[in-house]
């Protein structure tokens, strides 16, 4: 499964390119100077829904995006995220605390006037999440039971997500972004749903 993921987006990327080679010859004549390159770090905070949110808290994530802007409506992102996933204190029995790493990459369509130097996005997203859990210790029991070590162990799952941003200009070469998705891991028995909220800069080139 984590191969077939990565051949997926591979193929992605590869699309992605070849794409913006030719958006790029189209364009050139006009003065546009696309294909447009950018970085961009990200932070927020991320809310664990349904059954999840029974075992864990919501925390902050961090991640960054590079991004492949075709033309002023189109772009695509390719993206990895960390998800800190703490474990509620008073969830029984007792258990370790968790994290996502999420490896994807999608399009993103950009919309707004003319007049508006904003820009409104939205974009979908397609992945590997790769969810681990630390090592952790039962403590013993006043019976005499000795206390018990559980190993880390890691999966990893395919995953879709979509979500709407905003794109504010800070200068001509930086913009402030912010944006909210949905993510939707299957696999493992139950699906597993969050919405992450995000906040950074996007560095252009």
């Amino acid at each position: 499964m984590f191969r077939k993921i990565f051949t997926v987006i591979f193929v992605l990327i590869m699309i992605v390119l070849l794409t913006g080679v030719t958006q790029a010859q189209t364009t050139k004549k006009s003065g546009v100077k696309y294909p447009a390159f950018s970085i961009t770090p990200l932070f927020g905070i991320q809310f664990p829904m349904g059954n999840v949110n029974n075992i864990y808290s919501p925390s902050w994530n961090a991640g960054v995006d590079l991004n492949l802007r075709l033309n002023r409506e189109t772009a695509f992102f390719l993206g990895a995220t960390y998800l800190a996933m703490p474990r509620k204190t008073d969830y029984v029995p007792a258990g370790p605390d968790a994290s996502y790493v999420i490896i994807q990459a999608g399009p993103r369509y950009m919309f707004g006037g003319t007049q508006v130097k904003a820009m409104f996005f939205l974009e979908g997203g397609i992945g590997a999440y790769i969810f681990s859990q630390k090592e952790f210790t039962v403590a013993g029991t006043t019976t005499g039971t000795p206390a018990t070590v559980i190993p880390s162990k890691s999966t990893t799952n395919f995953g879709v997500n979509a979500g709407i941003g905003v794109l504010i200009p800070l200068g001509t070469s930086m913009d402030f972004v912010v944006k909210s998705k949905v993510h939707y891991v299957m696999g493992g028995g139950d699906a597993t749903t969050i919405i992450v909220a995000n906040a950074g800069l996007n560095f252009m080139f």
